[in-house]
């Protein structure tokens, strides 16, 4: 990674990895994007447009510059009118914005460029971050109010990115649904603005995921093709802006909604915008995950007090949701652990249902006490039976939510979301705390901490199973009350790097309704990602493929992806083997009946368990290449490399599959050392070359017939 300055033209050159981020200042201060894409040498003196475009006089007509010009901080300047990043209100009414170059900060691996308003004091940094050697750029505000009246945000966003342009452009992204998230869509720009936003509030990603990609004329592959991709760091209300102009000009503008949002910047107050981070494929769309894996990896998910906890193992779990929903208790979790023990398994969670007065869904939420009949002595036994037998303990919790009939909601009714003048909608026969307020943000942490303390909490999964509707704050002056949704989300995210601060050894799970929070205002925070509630192994053949495209599947997890037979979202039965193996592909966790299940099903179990453990190092430090999609074919095929490219896993799962289906092609493998010797198991030899040239062949047939195999490098 560097970052060159070239005082005399004027021009900031990002050199991360394959890829290169351009950027410069026109005579009279307009800070304008150059190039992104390709690594270029380090002389960027021989820009070839540096000067026709840097040197562009300000008297240009508009079209000239509507031609040659594209902001790096839109604010509808003259001649252009691009989704802007900022709208401002000055006190006395005026809506424009003019940010000039003011001076500029080279650091380690960020630049900071100071942009001042021409007339008001009004102040913006923007920030550029490099990653290492990966070929990502973050950019991000930080917005000041050097005046003395408040100045008025209509809009907050944190960053834009253009793309080269001339060409036509596909753009993917995820969409979907509870239970159907992360659903790949892809579409051929036109001359309008796509937009992908969310306004739930309580999630980002059930309906949207915050993150795009383009490439030219969709012919990006998984292996071949230059693909431009983005993800917003936040996990609130989100606005990503896809605009295609006339001459196929492409820009990407991201960041907090600005849809029912103001926010008042009080004179001296500083606001910093989330970052938007985008990255630079030249091999297509399996490069660009490789890209997303290793930034997490390496920089990205909790390190830990020892700095060590992001590349460690994930713990078998098992879950008590499935076998047992709101019915828990201090028996049955006792005689749980017993055979949990015989299993193997590493990590215990009693999931819903162990507050006061929560047997069902309409009571207990906000009474963070342990109920006293079905636990008379408290969790603490569950916990100590837990650390003497050698694994972790874990509780759920709901900490945004409360029911009505709550001794909380009892004694703070004025806590929750709510107009004064309409009914409170309830979902789930719940309400939704207001967290944008600091003083149940500060009740939160405390009762987090008590929680965690008095129960020597190893693991907390952190659930929120609703979206807004109301989102009135009456107490609040009329002035702040569109910052609501800000607010909101900036605690939660205060919350979360709180708890990872004061316990940075806790294994944190984000679920919430499932993979509503999947997005990378998470990633930093959590360890385990909840994928979804949908945990029927044929539906997990395309949510594993998508989730796949961004997280690292060591973090994919659930209340328990070896679930139940029958499913709950489709009551299809399925048999144990292949629900097994769709556990060992993500972070494993069993939601089995343990006291009702066979002595066969349990022997299963802990031979499956046994199985993953001896390959859990390799398949949670892989990059996965999707061989084979469920959307083309009746069957998936995945492939778990090792990230220094010497062992790798293949799994292959089969539903649909004809009688005598021997259409099946020899799978190409990818990411291997060429010249390099692979053993199967089986014993069989390949090298690199000819397993990424000629390739593997497998057999499936029927409904839920799975193949795996592990293969080493023979040094």
């Amino acid at each position: 990674m560097k970052i060159q300055y070239d005082a005399e033209r004027r021009m900031f050159h990002l050199q991360s990895g394959e890829m290169s981020y351009v950027l410069g200042f026109t005579q009279d201060g307009r800070l304008l994007h150059l190039y992104w894409g390709k690594r270029l040498s380090q002389d960027i003196s021989l820009y070839p447009l540096a000067e026709e475009i840097l040197c562009a006089p300000y008297e240009q007509t508009a079209m000239v510059k509507d031609l040659l010009w594209e902001y790096e901080v839109p604010v509808m300047e003259a001649g252009d009118f691009q989704a802007p990043l900022l709208r401002a209100i000055q006190h006395n009414g005026v809506r424009s914005l003019r940010l000039r170059y003011a001076g500029h900060e080279i650091r380690e691996n960020e630049l900071i460029v100071t942009l001042q308003d021409q007339v008001y004091p009004f102040r913006v940094q923007a920030h550029y971050r490099c990653w290492g050697d990966l070929p990502l750029v973050s950019k991000w505000l930080t917005i000041e109010n050097h005046g003395q009246e408040s100045i008025a945000l209509d809009a907050a966003k944190s960053a834009c990115f253009h793309v080269p342009k001339g060409h036509n452009y596909r753009l993917t992204h995820q969409a979907g649904a509870w239970g159907a998230e992360y659903g790949k869509q892809q579409l051929m720009l036109t001359q309008a603005r796509t937009v992908l936003q969310n306004n739930r509030l309580t999630c980002t990603s059930t309906n949207q995921t915050p993150f795009f990609a383009l490439d030219q004329e969709g012919t990006a592959t998984e292996t071949m093709g230059e693909v431009f991709f983005g993800v917003l760091h936040w996990s609130g209300n989100f606005n990503i802006t896809v605009e295609k102009e006339y001459g196929n000009r492409v820009s990407v503008t991201g960041g907090v909604a600005d849809e029912d949002f103001q926010y008042q910047l009080k004179p001296g107050e500083t606001l910093e915008t989330p970052l938007f981070t985008g990255g630079y494929s030249n091999a297509g769309f399996g490069r660009m995950s490789e890209i997303f894996y290793d930034w997490q990896l390496d920089h990205l998910i909790p390190r830990g007090k020892k700095g060590d906890k992001a590349h460690a193992v994930r713990p078998v779990i098992y879950n008590s949701w499935y076998p047992y929903a709101f019915d828990v208790r201090e028996d049955n979790c006792l005689a749980l652990l017993n055979e949990c023990e015989k299993l193997g398994v590493e990590l215990f969670v009693i999931d819903d249902g162990w507050m006061s007065g929560r047997v069902d869904s309409r009571a207990g939420l906000g009474d963070w006490q342990a109920d006293k009949q079905r636990f008379p002595r408290g969790l603490a036994p569950i916990a100590e039976g837990c650390h003497d037998k050698g694994m972790l303990f874990g509780l759920w919790v709901e900490p945004e939510m409360v029911n009505p009939d709550s001794d909380l909601y009892r004694a703070h009714p004025d806590w929750v979301l709510h107009d004064p003048t309409r009914n409170i909608t309830t979902m789930r026969n719940q309400y939704i705390l207001n967290l944008a307020r600091d003083d149940i943000r500060d009740w939160a942490i405390a009762w987090l901490d008590q929680l965690i303390e008095e129960y020597q909490l190893d693991y907390l999964k952190w659930d929120m199973n609703r979206y807004a509707a109301e989102i009135g704050w009456p107490d609040a002056p009329m002035e702040e009350q569109k910052s609501l949704s800000y607010r909101y989300t900036r605690n939660l995210l205060q919350i979360w790097t709180h708890l990872n601060e004061k316990y940075p050894d806790l294994l944190l799970e984000n679920c919430a309704s499932g993979g509503g929070r999947a997005d990378f205002g998470m990633v930093p925070l959590a360890d385990r990602i909840n994928r979804s509630d949908n945990a029927d192994p044929v539906d997990v053949m395309i949510l594993h493929e998508d989730f796949s495209m961004l997280f690292i599947p060591k973090t994919a997890g659930g209340a328990g992806n070896i679930a139940p037979a029958a499913h709950h979202i489709h009551n299809r039965p399925t048999p144990l083997p292949f629900r097994i193996q769709w556990g060992m592909t993500g972070s494993m966790s069993i939601g089995i009946n343990l006291l009702t299940a066979s002595e066969e099903e349990k022997e299963m179990l802990k031979a499956g368990i046994e199985r993953f453990k001896m390959l859990r190092p390799d398949l949670q430090d892989s990059y996965v290449y999707r061989i084979a999609s469920a959307r083309e074919h009746p069957y998936a095929v995945f492939q778990y490399v090792r990230r220094d490219r010497k062992a790798f896993t293949l799994f292959a799962f089969a539903h649909g599959m004809r009688c005598w289906d021997l259409s099946m092609p020899r799978f190409r493998m990818q990411g291997l050392i060429p010249d390099g010797i692979y053993q199967c198991e089986d014993g069989k030899e390949m090298t690199g070359e000819m397993l990424m040239n000629f390739g593997l062949s497998l057999r499936l047939k029927g409904d839920f017939d799975c193949r795996m195999s592990v293969w080493n490098f023979k040094e």
